[in-house]
């Protein structure tokens, strides 16, 4: 083959390649619909509308693409979904249409009780949200890494929104914009500009960006898949057993058909969740972020109102999505103003239902910045730090307080910390730095009551606990993978069979690549959700988040059933409890069907 022959068919394949990564071809999708519809039988719900529905899993690792049928969903019109009370319980559906439907308006009904035994009951509509799964531009990596590669584009269904306009995307010319809602008139900012262009550093605390409360009518274009998420927060006291409702299609204001709901209700609460190897011991999980009172006031110029309405949105986000204990970055001395920014955020902490113990209590890596103990300023920070314990204890009602280290610390940082964790260990609080196993342990593992290691093996674990200390992970991998199965299992049943005692990743949201995934050439943005001014966009790997602490949450309430079997004496209760634990400790959490498991 000679070299020019070699050069035309290298352009072929690569052109190949990069039209089988971004090009588009809604026609064929078209084609494939209509042969799947000419199969449906006479009694099918979708044999006369302009769309077939397909019902999905919501965590699948497949990334769902506007032109491809997915190859694990079922034509049906019924969502089947199990969940415990208090659990939020996830749905998906998709929209595969052969003609446009210019205006399509879903409306949901109460979910009402039909088990034949017991009372009558109701899950309102409010308990009800479905939004549209938005699928944009990212980078070519965007689907399972947080590392960037601006050189490709790459559709990723990520964002959840009432209003599907919010974001507008431009497939031809491979481009994502953000709406601004300007008092003049609102506007489509570029946030898929590459880093000359754009640093990614967009001022949410200041831009008028805001997603609808409730889903807006959708448009429908031939052969333009569009996928839904339906989450059923599953009242905490209400009688277990099947709830049904309904889901009603109106295109262009004429009934097009109905989706039925059915929620098996079990008959318990879930636990907080605790560890593999120890049911007395909490599995933390927290996240790091830059949700504080003090960050929103320094943003806003000052502004409470503003400020605290954000704050409190995202502290309910975190907590409806499985973070049992916060991470506070915040101040680093005390002042009049400072102390009343601190109180105050402490309040809004317990109001909005966070368990001990409290991260980063005061000030981030106080023990190493300041010089040595003989210091006037050393002085006054360890006079405010105890200070600090005493306000975290009036208003939390607790001391379970870790002061952060530092961040990766190398040796000579290390070295350099041992006297300031030493006081603040005397004061009362507890330490924890992130930093490798192998190099922590065996230089300040004495002192480092709690280390967050990328990492994620019973090797790391037994070390710590060893000493009577915690481990938790993170960047395994960080946040910015889309991929909800994933981030499911990494932060859920793979850690904790790990041993690990919980999960402390980076980060909520990124604060420097927030609506941009192009403004870096090295990482991704690191959101699990993406900010707004008043709160946050959530994401389908944030939802795959919170089914990962529900999985180990189902997983304490198994064991402590167990626990309690194996002492009843009852070889046939004792057999089956072991029977259990068995399962769940040679079940493949890295491989298995979560759903099933």
């Amino acid at each position: 083959m000679g070299k020019k022959t070699a050069a035309v068919l290298l352009t072929f394949f690569l052109s190949g390649y990069l039209f089988a990564e971004t090009g588009l071809r809604f026609d064929l999708n078209v084609k494939k619909i209509q042969e799947e519809a000419a199969k449906l039988g006479p009694d099918s719900p979708w044999k006369n509308q302009s769309f077939l529905c397909y019902v999905v899993p919501a965590l699948s690792p497949i990334r769902r693409l506007p032109d491809c049928l997915p190859p694990d969903g079922r034509i049906d019109d019924r969502l089947i979904l199990v969940g415990a009370r208090g659990e939020f319980v996830p749905g998906s559906f998709m929209l595969t249409p052969w003609q446009k439907v210019a205006r399509l308006e879903v409306k949901v009904s109460p979910l009402i009780r039909v088990s034949p035994d017991g009372p009558k009951a109701i899950i309102p509509t409010e308990n009800i949200d479905i939004r549209v799964v938005k699928v944009w531009w990212q980078t070519g990596t965007g689907w399972g890494s947080y590392f960037g590669d601006p050189t490709r584009r790459q559709l990723i269904p990520e964002l959840l929104v009432h209003d599907e306009n919010l974001i507008r995307v431009d497939l031809n010319k491979r481009e994502n914009y953000l709406r601004v809602d300007y008092p003049e008139g609102s506007q489509y900012l570029w946030v898929s500009a590459p880093p000359e262009v754009d640093d990614g550093r967009f001022d949410h605390h200041r831009e008028p960006v805001a997603d609808s409360p409730v889903l807006l009518p959708v448009q429908l274009l031939p052969g333009e898949n569009k996928q839904f998420w339906v989450t059923i927060k599953v009242p905490e006291k209400i009688v277990s057993g099947i709830y049904q409702g309904k889901l009603n299609l109106i295109a262009e204001g004429a009934d097009s058909g109905t989706i039925q709901i059915q929620l098996k209700v079990l008959p318990f609460n879930l636990p907080e969740p605790r560890t593999y190897y120890d049911l007395q011991k909490p599995f933390y999980s927290f996240m790091y972020n830059d949700c504080s009172l003090y960050t929103h006031l320094e943003a806003t110029a000052g502004d409470w109102n503003l400020a605290e309405q954000k704050l409190r949105a995202e502290l309910k986000n975190m907590r409806e999505h499985n973070l049992y204990q916060y991470l506070q970055r915040s101040i680093r001395l005390f002042d009049d103003r400072n102390k009343k920014i601190f109180i105050r955020n402490l309040k809004l902490v317990k109001e909005a239902g966070f368990l001990p113990p409290l991260f980063d209590a005061f000030v981030s890596s106080g023990s190493f910045w300041f010089p040595p103990e003989t210091t006037e300023t050393y002085q006054k920070y360890l006079q405010d730090a105890t200070e600090a314990l005493k306000l975290i204890e009036k208003i939390l009602g607790h001391r379970e307080v870790y002061f952060f280290g530092y961040d990766e610390p190398g040796r000579k940082t290390l070295l350099a910390e041992r006297q300031g964790w030493k006081d603040l260990t005397r004061l009362g609080a507890r330490i924890y730095s992130t930093g490798r196993t192998k190099s922590h342990f065996p230089l300040v593992g004495y002192a480092e009551h709690f280390v967050n290691c990328p990492e994620n093996n019973r090797e790391s674990a037994e070390k710590w606990h060893l000493l009577g200390h915690r481990i938790a992970s993170y960047a395994c991998p960080h946040t910015g993978p889309e991929n909800p199965d994933l981030v499911r299992r990494r932060h859920g049943l793979v850690l904790y069979k790990a041993n690990f005692d919980g999960t402390g990743n980076y980060k909520y949201y990124d604060q420097h690549k927030i609506w941009n995934d192009f403004a870096s050439t090295q990482f991704r943005g690191f959101n699990m959700v993406y900010p707004t001014r008043t709160g946050v966009i959530d994401t389908i790997q944030w939802e795959g988040f919170r089914a990962g602490i529900d999985d180990i949450r189902y997983a304490t309430l198994l064991k402590s059933l167990a626990e309690k079997a194996m002492v009843s004496g009852k070889v046939e209760a004792v057999y089956t409890a072991k029977k259990a634990l068995t399962w769940l400790e040679i079940m493949e959490e890295e491989k298995a069907d979560l759903d099933w498991v």
